[in-house]
């Protein structure tokens, strides 16, 4: 008997080591695929992003945003699928934005078409890359070391919007400029994730629930000729649910 207890004790420790082993393994390479994300990204920050040379006036907004300067040439060189540069100073996010002719394929590719967990910013394929839809979506992935969209629910603390209340997508001929209205939890077959409306009360309606689920009231209007970004990414609460950004279009004027 004593001799079965000491056999079933050491099959345990064996067990408990290999579990061990195996949950090492698994952080190790979660750990690198973060690594990788960063490094790739961070490359291209280096590489295709700088701050233009010009007076003050002309690289500086009104609210003191200094606008970038994006190799648009060299992005497109590395990876034809970059159709923008995503800015948004209030959480410090800020990526190429990519588009597939699937919304799977980023999810789990990084911008300089790798595998990677923590995928890429990408706009939804069924949307025009120009920003001439209703409703731009754009994704990213709620990662837990902040990259791509980790950071994007700080805009749940009316401070932050308050900070900061503008984010800015540019294409490689124009800057444009959105005015943040409104930032909540919402469910994945919701209506935010509409990006056509064939009514015009039919996007009156989606202004309308996109304002009333705001965590806090921006004050800001909007109207049927408006056109609109909307910003997803997972939450911590259900897999049904993602946290949301809309912004409106303010402005677009040629890149700096």
């Amino acid at each position: 008997m004593e001799r079965l207890k000491k056999k079933a004790a050491l099959i345990l420790m064996v067990v408990a080591a290999g579990i061990l082993i195996l949950v090492v393994m698994q952080l190790l390479e979660a750990y690198q695929n973060y690594q990788d994300s960063q490094d790739t990204y961070n490359e291209m920050k280096e590489e295709f992003v700088d701050h233009p040379q010009l007076p003050e006036e002309e690289r500086t907004s009104e609210n003191g945003y200094q606008f970038l300067q994006i190799d648009f040439a060299g992005l497109k060189a590395a990876n034809p699928d970059v159709i923008g540069w995503i800015d948004i100073p209030g959480v410090g996010i800020s990526y190429p934005v990519l588009q597939k002719e699937d919304n799977a394929y980023y999810l789990s590719h990084l911008a300089s078409g790798a595998y990677g967990t923590g995928g890429s910013v990408f706009m939804d394929c069924q949307n025009h890359p120009d920003l001439s839809d209703q409703n731009t979506i754009i994704y990213g992935h709620n990662m837990r070391d902040d990259s791509m969209f980790g950071k994007l629910d700080g805009y749940l603390e009316r401070s932050t919007y308050e900070s900061q209340p503008y984010f800015y997508l540019y294409l490689p001929d124009k800057v444009f400029i959105y005015r943040i209205l409104s930032a909540y939890e919402g469910y994945t077959d919701s209506v935010a994730y509409t990006y056509l409306f064939s009514k015009e009360e039919e996007f009156k309606s989606f202004l309308d629930e996109m304002l009333r689920n705001s965590v806090y009231d921006t004050g800001t209007q909007v109207g049927p000729e408006d056109r609109i970004v909307t910003l997803s990414t997972c939450t911590n609460t259900s897999r049904y649910k993602r946290f949301l950004v809309h912004g409106v279009l303010e402005q677009e004027q040629v890149n700096p």
